[in-house]
């Protein structure tokens, strides 16, 4: 089924929209419960201090594992997988900020420890969207590739862990039992609270946040946002780098000599330099390249959704498009329609007129449908002579009026191609179905609309007619859109 190759990643919201729906009494509930959470982030992580939850020895059987217990960990990673990445990374620089202020750092040093932060939460909802893992994670191949985005971004953000450890000037043993804590403890965190979390109560707690928002999600990160997250992380981590560099040339006596009595400083500084360039290089080099991938993939995402012949979308591309435009359309508390029209006698244009014709005449039809269709009705060529006409937040009996302003444009004008001998007169029967009611199956719209498109064909053809009601109910629509009659089946009539 074409619906199934759709990307099925987290979706997300920009956190502007806290301003800009400021107003509205969803977004109230979620300005609420998004700063209790922050507030709680905050809290524990001072709490796991306190406590000196921070690499603790735990015994399992004759082994020893260091374990940090880290709260704020799991409420940022939720937050970002149910709202989006901007969500869950703020409150997981606030909660590092307040967490190194406490242990008596400066707040220079806590602002870079807690880059360590957003990188861990931008890496782990980037994995997300690149690996196509399902927020909910109902499959175990989901559960698999969100551990792996798990452990990445741990070990991104670990960076972070070699800056406390300067900070603080812990010696070399001490330092490695808090990065092993933080390793072995934040991928226990992610693998027995997160994953439970997300698979039980995931589908749920997103359609809650779902119903307070007055626009609905995105699905997908266009160019601009994918250049944004790789060059913010590219700089967070360059700075972790960097000042965790500095701190460790600081604590070293400036009278320290090498084995052959040269100074150690100068030295340490110009292999600092040299790291520093070639890890900026790296990085440069890695989001130019990140960010000509995502040009190219949004380019070729928009080629794959267009038929060639017409520029009209493709049938994928309907599957792509229905869930965000029915969710539209039900928050609007309004009806979804489609129109199904089929080129009358098509078949007997290609025979007289040949196939470039028939191409010609496939491309005018396309132009008159866009003439007399609205600005936010979607256009999709389903194969052959047939189209579909999707209509947002229109309701059943105004989606009729619609289709029989397509039918009078396309029959009102004749195609005159150069060449032939007189103009081709051209008729389209057009089915309408419609629905107020939700959740709504894009194919059982379909099969409905399909459905009265063959009664406007037998019916004589060049016509509008509704869906006729009671023929085929939504709980009829087949799995498979490929069983709704296909291209030319209708002109066998």
């Amino acid at each position: 089924m074409i619906g199934s190759e759709h990307y099925r990643g987290p979706s997300w919201w920009p956190i502007s929209v806290l301003i800009d729906g400021a107003l509205t009494r969803g977004m109230r509930h979620i300005a609420v419960w998004w700063s209790a959470l922050t507030v709680l982030a905050i809290g524990t992580a001072v709490l796991s201090l306190a406590l000196e939850w921070s690499g603790v020895p735990v015994r399992a059987g004759a082994l020893t594992y260091d374990v940090t217990v880290y709260p704020p960990l799991f409420i940022t990673i939720l937050l970002a997988v149910w709202l989006g990445p901007g969500w869950g990374a703020i409150p997981a620089f606030l909660a590092a900020v307040f967490l190194a202020r406490y242990s008596g750092l400066s707040w220079a040093t806590s602002g870079l420890f807690a880059l360590g932060g957003p990188v861990q939460v931008l890496v782990l909802w980037g994995a997300m969207v690149t690996l196509n893992v399902h927020p909910d994670l109902p499959k175990a191949a989901d559960i698999a590739r969100f551990l792996l985005a798990g452990l990445v971004a741990l070990s991104a953000s670990s960076l972070a862990v070699f800056v406390w450890n300067s900070a603080h000037h812990l010696d070399l043993a001490t330092g490695q039992r808090f990065w092993r804590g933080w390793m072995i403890g934040g991928f226990l965190q992610i693998g027995l609270i997160v994953v439970p979390v997300l698979r039980w109560l995931g589908r749920p707690t997103r359609l809650w946040f779902d119903r307070q928002f007055h626009n609905p999600p995105r699905h997908d990160l266009d160019y601009t946002h994918s250049v944004q997250m790789v060059v913010a992380v590219a700089f967070m981590m360059v700075a972790l780098v960097a000042h965790g560099v500095a701190l460790v040339v600081r604590d070293i006596p400036r009278a320290t000599l090498t084995l052959e009595g040269q100074p150690l400083l100068p030295r340490l500084s110009e292999i600092g330099l040299f790291l520093a360039l070639l890890l900026i290089t790296v990085l440069a080099t890695t989001s130019v390249f990140a960010s000509a991938l995502a040009q190219l993939s949004e380019r070729e995402r928009g080629v794959s959704l267009r038929d060639g012949l017409t520029g009209c979308y493709n049938r994928r591309a309907f599957y792509d498009m229905f869930p965000r435009e029915a969710d539209r359309s039900r928050r609007l508390s309004r009806g979804i329609s489609v129109i199904g029209l089929d080129v009358d006698e098509f078949k007997a244009i290609n025979d007289q007129h040949g196939h470039e014709t028939g191409d010609e005449v496939l491309r005018h039809v396309t132009r008159r449908i866009q003439v007399a269709s609205r600005e936010e009705d979607l256009i999709f060529r389903w194969g052959g002579e047939e189209f579909v006409l999707l209509l947002p937040h229109t309701n059943p009996e105004n989606a009729g009026m619609v289709a029989e302003r397509v039918r009078s444009q396309i029959s009102a004008e004749p195609l005159i191609i150069s060449g032939t001998h007189s103009p081709i007169s051209l008729t389209v029967s057009l089915g309408v179905a419609g629905t107020r009611e939700y959740p709504v199956q894009p194919d059982a719209l379909i099969l409905r609309a399909d459905a009265a498109c063959y009664l406007a064909k037998q019916r004589g053809r060049n016509q509008v007619v509704h869906d006729p009601e009671g023929e085929v109910s939504a709980g009829d629509a087949p799995s498979d859109p490929s069983l709704t009659p296909g291209p030319g089946e209708h002109d066998a009539i």
